[in-house]
């Protein structure tokens, strides 16, 4: 999306958020370098405000001569034991937070209980809600998505290892059984099971313990392909939820904190989500009931995405409008 809406050829050079040390996160070492050879920086997209995933030296940080562009993070409460939404133990301090906000020039979050965190820490004159990238893969991977016209449709879950997931033990234990209750159906309503999705290594083992066929890949092109063959999800997966509904899929999601049940009120989804961990002992109930709505009747993508894609586009124009004006 950058390199589309870029006056020039863009080269990116990617650094990882956390964990390499020196050159890692925005740091001293990285911010020099990015001021002796880069034209501006992007910081997203991911959780990065919410689970510990960025390092920032804030002193570094004010020697940054480069425009600076906050793009699609979130930041989001999860569950408790009492059902209630509570801070992460791992969240970005609350002052980081907002010297980093500070310091952005173009401020895009990705929902809008980020956003509303945001505002409550600090004003900033160029911040709003642009959703998530991923709701317009269909328009970026068209190739990838097109490639085989004659396809062989399938149902799929889109799992998570509960040991994975931040809830209680109470809801981490039955999301086996509510997983086997769901694969139950699927195959009920399709005439066939339906296939696993495992988006994460660690999912490999858990999706090992059901008697369904799995399907795992770390190349996004592949990705893509697979997500084209499928007509039918249950997805515990909010980014494998996204691109169905971006390529017409009516994707049934799976919330269980904050940071999702807010991303998909953002995006005007919320008649395709259950929040599992409020819905109880109903959950299932409720999904049965969502896989016959969605079975018997038209699925289409909200108007409003178009209003978030020109949000996005805005911001990235006003970015490289920045990074002229610097040079």
């Amino acid at each position: 999306m950058v390199k589309r809406k870029s006056p020039e050829n863009i080269n990116f050079i990617t650094v990882p958020a956390t964990g390499y040390g020196a050159s890692s996160g925005l740091n001293k070492k990285v911010i020099y370098h990015i001021n002796q050879v880069g034209d501006g920086v992007v910081v997203g997209g991911g959780n990065l405000f919410e689970n510990g995933e960025i390092d920032i030296d804030i002193n570094a940080l004010q020697a940054l001569r480069k425009p600076l562009l906050l793009f699609s993070n979130s930041y989001g409460r999860i569950y408790g034991s009492d059902l209630k939404l509570h801070r992460r133990t791992d969240a970005l301090q609350d002052s980081v937070l907002s010297s980093l906000i500070g310091f952005a020039d173009v401020v895009l979050s990705r929902d809008l209980a980020t956003k509303s965190h945001i505002d409550n820490l600090i004003n900033h004159p160029r911040h709003n809600v642009s959703g998530c990238p991923s709701i317009f893969i269909s328009n970026l991977a068209k190739e990838e998505l097109e490639r085989n016209k004659q396809k062989e449709l399938f149902g799929l879950i889109a799992v998570r290892n509960p040991e994975q997931m931040n809830v209680s033990l109470k809801e981490s234990i039955r999301t086996h059984s509510l997983t086997s209750q769901i694969i139950e159906l699927m195959s009920e309503v399709s005439g066939a099971p339906p296939k696993i999705l495992c988006n994460d290594q660690r999912d490999i083992e858990y999706a090992s313990s059901f008697n369904s066929e799995i399907l795992y890949t770390s190349d996004v092109y592949e990705y893509f392909q697979i997500l084209s063959h499928v007509n039918l999800s249950v997805s515990f997966r909010v980014h494998t939820s996204l691109p169905l509904w971006s390529i017409g899929c009516p994707a049934i999601n799976l919330s269980y904190d904050e940071r999702s049940k807010s991303l998909i009120d953002t995006l005007k989804m919320s008649e395709y989500d259950i929040d599992i961990v409020q819905s109880g002992d109903r959950t299932f109930e409720k999904i049965h009931e969502k896989l016959d709505y969605v079975m018997n009747s038209e699925f289409s993508i909200p108007a409003y995405w178009q209003e978030l894609q020109s949000i996005q586009d805005a911001g990235i124009d006003k970015f490289f409008s920045l990074i002229k004006d610097n040079k």
